[in-house]
């Protein structure tokens, strides 16, 4: 076989075969045999005792009574009155400050509504058995058609359903008595509406004929009269309708 014709895995094989046989030489020939004495090389670099010496180690309580006395986080040494505050999270979380407004039993559904005694808030809605959203460690333990009671770290806490007392509310607008019909005045003329929606004054109507004996002449003066008086209520209901049907803001 020729040498040119080994592939390059062939090369890699032989090499780490080479390799193998000659630390099996070396190994047989003794090779880490003669290594030195361990204790006597780490003699000189011992680690520390770690055993606390006796004089060393804490005493009793009684040894350190000025310390409490004397507290070391005081500038003077001396004790400071303090107080906790109970208006962090964990105060309101326990505060339970409601009033119910509405219950809704029936149709598989039993639910409260309350109303935040704080200004503005919104009312909150709780099923029976859930915790308030607004107050989570507050649960709805049982409901009744009035009144509900809650459970929570202050134990049960039963709320009345609120009834409004009269008092507070707005009194309703004074209700206006009969007023007067008006008969109108059968001898005068009364406003129809025509077809287009306009309000229309009809003529009044013709004055009764004289008794008696007329002359031609005042029959067509009466005549005249009646005509021009009909003109002028044509021309005034033209212009009134022209008014109406001209856009807003505009004069026709």
């Amino acid at each position: 076989m020729r040498a040119d014709s080994l592939s390059p895995r062939t090369w890699v094989l032989a090499g780490a075969a080479g390799w193998a046989i000659v630390v099996w030489v070396l190994a047989l020939s003794g090779m880490g045999a003669r290594l030195g004495d361990a204790e006597a090389d780490t003699a000189g670099q011992r680690l520390p005792d770690t055993k606390l010496p006796a004089s060393g180690r804490p005493g009793v309580m009684e040894q350190y009574a000025e310390i409490k006395n004397r507290p070391l986080f005081s500038e003077n040494r001396r004790h400071q009155p303090f107080t906790i505050d109970a208006g962090g999270e964990e105060g309101q979380a326990n505060t339970f400050d409601y009033t119910l407004t509405s219950v809704l039993i029936g149709g598989g559904v039993q639910l409260a509504i309350l109303k935040p005694a704080a200004e503005g808030a919104q009312p909150v809605r709780v099923k029976l058995g859930e915790a308030v959203e607004t107050a989570p460690q507050w649960t709805l333990a049982s409901l009744e058609p009035r009144a509900a009671v809650f459970r929570g770290p202050e134990g049960d806490r039963r709320l009345d359903l609120r009834v409004f007392n009269g008092v507070g509310g707005v009194n309703p607008a004074p209700v206006a008595g009969p007023q007067p019909a008006i008969v109108p005045d059968p001898t005068q003329p009364q406003p129809v509406v025509d077809a287009s929606g306009a309000t229309v004054v009809p003529p009044p109507p013709p004055p009764p004929p004289p008794s008696g004996n007329v002359s031609t002449e005042v029959q067509l003066e009466a005549i005249r009269k009646r005509i021009e008086e009909r003109r002028a209520q044509l021309r005034q209901q033209a212009a009134q309708e022209a008014q109406n049907a001209a856009p807003p803001g505009q004069t026709p």
